[in-house]
Parts: structure tokens; sequence; C-alpha cells
């Protein structure tokens, strides 16, 4: 009989007021001090199925990248959106849905969590050194399987939160992996491999590709580790901590609204050619105005870049760019830390998991390298951050069995009629987990319906509210 051994989730964006996870006030206004319904229905959903399935074995829980939203949302507002999320997973005077140990992979809204369990991490090291000796430079990434060395770091923030509460202190831990996780099977012959999914967007390599352009003739990166040295400094600066600029911070959600609407792309470029203008020639009006005419049509191209992003790109799970990502990443520097870390015994059969695009899927894809297609799911998101529906976009809980079976329990994607939401159970391949999961749905139907209606009429209040933003930016 199948027992869910993980769950996987990705894509929360705890404290961001355009996730449905965070709950907002009659004012449209983040109040982290209670959850949001669509949060509360979802964990009534996946307590009904865990404990139909398992009966009573409580799978670990990886959190799968962007568990917090920290480039547009401060600190505290997100720490207390996870404090709902926590209780909703571990119920004061009940049994817990999810095992005591929590595995975090950062992604690039929560990256800043990364670099604090490393430089944690690394201060541990230095007190354990004596002076006058030799000293390694910080390490960028952490080992994907508990083979050759540890396998995580703590989660100073995340495990703070924790021990504030008196029935999941001294048991609850989260341990911090980053970039990839992987669990194996007893004779190594399988695998399900989890990252978020930043670096399949080239956007997120920007360091990389810019070093390569000035020095062509220069060594290129090709583990993760160092891939992730040359590019940590500007992910964790655009993408995990802007929002965190003091009052200036809560302009910046506006200006990342700005640049998913072309049409506001466009104001957004004369805005800041005028500025450009009047800095360069304060004295002279005139003139400031031809320079801001003049500058306008190259920051309307530089920004125009913003079309690259992945999840705006919805004619389809994932764009040729992406697909393109998708391979090199799997390919190359997740194959490279996979074929290292295995001395070189790829398992027969590769699961990979990923997040990040907000676009929830599940195929099979041949990559080079791998004896076998392999059994690829996303994660999806449960953030709206445009003016229209865009069915693509969507959420789901990716379940693995004790057998690295794999399933994803897709919870909605967007929909113009509120009747289209669904929650659907799906897979690759017919499995003994795919048949559980799929009775475990049907019995806890009416809290599947309860998180639909939910979720339906949140997306379209989350609509309402990005538009009602833009107007106020026009």
């Amino acid at each position: 009989m199948a027992v869910i051994r993980y769950v996987c989730i990705s894509d929360l964006h705890l404290g961001a007021d355009n996730s449905l996870l965070t709950h907002l006030n009659a004012d449209s206004v983040v109040d982290p001090l209670q959850p949001s319904a669509v949060l509360r229905e979802l964990a009534g959903w996946l307590e009904i199925v865990l404990r139909t399935v398992n009966q009573g074995t409580r799978p670990t829980l990886i959190l799968n990248g962007d568990l917090l939203e920290l480039a547009l949302a401060l600190d505290n507002k997100a720490i207390m959106a996870f404090e709902r999320f926590l209780e909703l997973m571990f119920p004061a005077g009940k049994d817990s849905l999810v095992a005591d140990e929590i595995i975090f992979l950062p992604g690039n809204h929560d990256h800043h969590m990364w670099e604090t369990a490393r430089e944690t991490q690394y201060a541990q090291f230095l007190q354990q050194r004596p002076p006058g000796t030799f000293l390694e430079p910080p390490w960028h990434a952490t080992q994907m399987f508990h083979l050759k060395g540890p396998l995580s770091v703590s989660a100073p923030i995340l495990n703070a939160v924790i021990t504030r509460y008196e029935h999941l202190r001294g048991k609850v831990n989260v341990k911090t992996v980053y970039p990839n996780y992987g669990v194996l099977s007893g004779q190594k012959t399988k695998c399900v491999l989890f990252t978020h999914g930043h670096y399949v967007e080239s956007i997120y390599l920007l360091m990389t590709r810019l070093g390569n352009a000035l020095f062509p003739d220069r060594p290129k990166p090709v583990f993760i580790w160092d891939i992730e040295a040359e590019n940590f400094a500007w992910i964790d600066f655009f993408w995990s901590a802007m929002g965190r600029s003091g009052d200036v911070g809560d302009y910046i959600e506006r200006v990342y609204d700005m640049l998913l609407v072309p049409e506001l792309r466009k104001k957004l470029a004369a805005q800041l050619g005028q500025l450009a203008g009047h800095e360069w020639l304060p004295k002279h009006p005139g003139l400031a105005k031809i320079a801001a005419w003049c500058l306008s049509p190259f920051v309307s191209h530089f920004l125009s870049r913003s079309d690259g992003l992945e999840k705006l790109k919805t004619d389809d799970t994932l764009s040729p760019d992406a697909q393109a990502g998708l391979k090199w990443y799997v390919q190359d520097p997740l194959r490279q830390q996979l074929l290292m870390e295995l001395d070189d015994n790829m398992p027969e059969e590769v699961t990979v998991v990923f997040g990040h695009t907000h676009k929830p899927f599940s195929t099979t894809q041949t990559f080079a390298g791998f004896p076998t297609p392999a059994y690829v799911f996303n994660s999806g998101g449960w953030v709206v951050d445009t003016e229209e529906i865009e069915p693509m976009h969507g959420g789901a809980i990716v379940l693995v069995d004790d057998e690295l079976n794999v399933v994803s329990a897709r919870m909605y994607n967007e929909a113009k009629d509120p009747g289209q939401y669904k929650v659907k159970v799906e897979s690759s391949r017919p499995s003994g987990l795919l048949d559980a999961v799929t009775r475990a749905a049907e019995s806890a139907s009416e809290q599947a319906a309860a998180f639909s209606n939910e979720a339906a009429e949140a997306v379209n209040a989350y609509h309402q509210n990005f538009k009602r933003r833009l107007d106020s930016t026009l």
C-alpha cells in the first residue's frame, strides 16, 4: 500500500498582497495575523488526503522556494504570514500534518534566507578554526544527498519563529538545502530531484552572461556552486531585498506592476527619461525635455526585457526559452552534481520537481546523459499579478511515496468560470500512489469544493486588486 513520504509545495509568496495564501482585510491590505481562506481550505484538504492515505504516518514537507515574499513585502509581514501557515501544519493540541523535520529550498524571492543560512554556517566554521590557519572561501551550495558530507544548514529565521511556539520548541526543525535536493531509493536506481527552478530563466544568470560577454576566453562555470557564486549577489539584491528598502520599498511593487503591463512600461520609460533629463540638465528645462524624449526609447527597450519573465509567457506551460533553460540546467549543473555525489552512477529513473514559473504541469521529457526519459513536474504558484485571467497560472501540491512514485494534486488553474475550478490528481504514469491519492481525493470532495470556491473568489478579487493598483499608478 502506498504511503506518502514527501509533500512538496512552492511559490507561496507568504506576505505578498497578491498571494492567495496571504490574508487581506476588507480594504485589500495585508493582515498577516490570520490565515487566508484559501490557505485554510488548502490545509483542510491536505489533512484529509494525508490521513486517508497514510493512516498516521507523517510525510516530510519540502518547501521548494519562494516560501516568503522578500522582494515585495517587509520581513515582519512575511514572517507573520509564515506563522499562520505553520499553525495549520502543526495545530496545537492536535496531530500535525507533516513530520517534524522540514526541508526548505530558498527560491529567488526568498534567496536572502539562503544567504542568512550560509553566512551563519560560515561563522560557525570560522569559530572552529584557530587563527593563522588557511580559511576556505564561503561555499554557495549544499549536498544534494546526505552521502559525502552535511546535507543541510539551519534556517535561522524560520527556526526562530518555530521556537516561539511551546508545542513545537525542541521538536520541529527547518533545514535549508540549496539549490538542489534529492532523495534516493534503497538500491539507488531511482531518485527524485527538487529545485526551485529560477536558473531555468537566463535573467538569473545575468552576471555569468555579462562575464562571458566581456571575457569570452574565461573558464565558464560548470558546477552549480560556481554558477551561484557568480550570480548570488544579483539575485539577492533585485529579487530578494528591494522591497525592504524602507519607505521606498513600498513603491517597488508599483514599479514591478508597471513592468508587467506593456502600456505602463511605456509610461514608466517616459517617467524615467524625464527624471534622467532633469537630473542631467536641472537648469535647462527645455533641453531636459529634449533629453527625456531622446532617452525614452532606450529606456523602453531596456524595460521591454521584462517580457522575458517566464510567468508572463502563457501560450504554453514552458516557453521555448524556458524549455531550453530547463534542458541546460538538468543536463549540465544538475546532472554534474548528481554524478559527483553518486560516484558517476546514474540512477535508471529520475524525476525532476520544480516551481518558479507559476504554471503547473506534469510530463515526460528526454534529457541528454540520462538513461531513460525523466518525469518532470512543476508545482505552479499561488500569486495573482496580471490584469486578466491566465488559464496556465495555477498551483499544485506534489506528492512522493516511499517507492518514489510521484503524483501532482493540481489544486487550481485560473479560469473565467468559477465552475471550472476543480482539484485534479494527475501523474505521468500509473502507480499505487496515483490510485491511493485519487481515492482519497474522492473522499475529500466536499473539502475540495470548499477550496475551489474560495480559490475562484480570491483569484477574481486579486485581479481586481491588481487593476486598482494599476489605476492608481496611471
